[in-house]
């Protein structure tokens, strides 16, 4: 049978011949299960003042399969909602008249079992904390493709927000992403623009930066909002894997196949690409050079299609001077370069950061605390970070494990952050000098020595003059430190 349920045939027979359709038994049995079709589709209310935005937005989600109701505004959604129950509502944040954030609240009141997700192309991440502590399932910063889009929408329809005035613990979603570019720092800028400039990048780019500023996450957004994004993003460490096992990973070996054919189409990420040995530099580059590859196995070449990002932790440009690097590889990784600072350059970042990390831990751990105490608020941004954005997200995780109160207080952070070593009067911890306190002391060192001279100073370090110029300012020397001295 065509039609299911206590209609059947006598109930298409009585629908014929009252008029109501003029066709035969065939056709309305065909109405009636495009009917219950649609009545089996989950129900979507899409809120978007720019057509053209609303129209693309409603074309992806009946792909998905979902039945699509559309508003421009939020005054316009509470009257679609006042007449029909939806299953979900995917709200823009900024439009004329009320905003998502109104809309969240008053959905969240009147109808509470109605998740909502929010978008938006500002990439305000203050809001985004407050749309995830007023019950959001979701919030999704443009640009995004498809897939992702979809994704999302998939997954909101799980979450079970902490209803609305009772203290009761908030469902776990241990799924949460942190894909959000948090800050307001110059870099976090440079980060938000490489993103929304991603249809427009080459097949290869570097991220550089300490260790654990975010070379990764950011690595990975792009991924995300690009047309690969259904294809996989594959991480290799060149730093712990030798040559065999490089070769092996890469390329494959016998019945083992490389990332590069199993990852066709998507990202392939090479975290600290300094570290690759002299015959592994070559056969990098001729694969950036060729976009081809002699597989594992295989007498034919075979056409890369993957975008290669590779990062490191090093002065590639020092390498290549010193011809530790290759030159040839140098430039075609380095065609969009960004530089990621330290955390502690940018200290505007923290309190955002602290924010949104306790909203995903919060989460994660089914808890509900408020905020931070001033004081763990004056240690963490007093204190250095020397593992950067993921020492910050672990300290914060670990405070929330042990916070058994409403507000995260000294005594659950990390003591890591509560008692830091003692920095000596060169910069160094417990008086041993980072490399990078060595170098600087060096530098300063032998600009005394040759009484300003950068020339020659670069000259007798074994660098070039821009190197030098970039080193004076990433380690912001100032003229008076070395012509103090000089008699200059």
């Amino acid at each position: 049978m065509l039609v299911e349920s206590g209609r059947g045939r006598p109930y298409l027979e009585r629908l014929c011949s009252s008029g109501v359709c003029d066709g035969t038994i065939l056709e309305c049995q065909i109405k009636l299960n495009a009917e219950k079709d649609m009545e089996s589709k989950k129900k979507i209310l899409l809120v978007e003042d720019d057509p053209t935005m609303r129209s693309t937005l409603g074309m992806f989600l009946e792909s998905g399969g979902y039945e699509v109701l559309e508003a421009r505004s939020a005054e316009d959604a509470v009257k679609e909602l006042s007449s029909q129950g939806v299953d979900l509502v995917v709200t823009d944040l900024r439009m004329p008249g009320q905003d998502g954030i109104w809309l969240l609240k008053h959905i969240r009141k009147e109808i509470p079992d109605t998740n909502v997700i929010l978008i938006s192309a500002f990439g305000d991440i203050e809001i985004a904390v407050q749309a995830l502590k007023e019950g959001a399932a979701d919030f999704i910063e443009k640009p995004f493709t498809p897939p992702v889009f979809l994704e999302r929408v998939a997954a909101a329809f799980t979450f079970k927000p902490k209803p609305e005035g009772e203290g009761v613990r908030q469902e776990k979603n241990r799924d949460f992403k942190f894909d959000h570019l948090v800050g307001r720092s110059p870099t976090v800028r440079k980060m938000k623009e490489l993103v929304r400039m991603v249809h427009d990048l080459p097949d290869a780019l570097l991220l550089s930066g300490e260790a654990g500023v975010g070379k990764e996450s950011l690595a990975r957004r792009v991924h995300e909002v690009s047309s690969r994004s259904g294809k996989p993003f594959i991480v290799v460490d060149c730093a712990a894997l030798n040559d065999e096992a490089l070769e092996k990973e890469l390329f494959g070996k016998g019945d083992t196949r490389g990332v590069l054919e199993e990852g066709r189409g998507g990202t392939l990420f090479l975290d600290e690409i300094g570290s690759l040995s002299p015959a592994m530099q070559v056969k990098i580059l001729n694969m950036l050079e060729t976009r081809k590859v002699r597989l594992s196995g295989s007498a034919q070449e075979q056409n890369v299609d993957l975008l290669v990002v590779g990062s490191t932790s090093r002065d590639l440009e020092s390498m290549v001077e010193q011809g530790n690097f290759r030159q040839d590889l140098f430039y075609n990784i380095n065609v969009v370069h960004l530089r990621l600072e330290p955390l502690r350059e940018r200290l505007e970042d923290i309190p955002m950061m602290m924010e949104y990390f306790l909203e995903a831990f919060n989460r994660a751990s089914g808890k509900a605390i408020q905020g931070f105490g001033k004081s763990v608020f004056e240690m963490f941004m007093k204190y250095d970070w020397p593992g950067n954005v993921r020492e910050l997200k672990s300290a914060v995780e670990r405070s929330v494990v042990f916070c058994k109160e409403d507000v995260i207080q000294v005594q659950h952070v990390p003591d890591t952050v509560r008692n830091p070593r003692p920095r000596s009067a060169s910069g160094g911890y417990g008086g041993v000098m980072t490399l990078k306190d060595m170098e600087r002391a060096k530098i300063v060192e032998t600009l005394k020595l040759h009484h300003g001279n950068k020339a020659n100073t670069a000259k007798v370090l074994g660098i070039g003059r821009n190197t030098l110029w970039r080193k004076l300012k990433e380690y912001e020397i100032e003229e008076e430190e070395y012509k103090s001295q000089s008699g200059a």
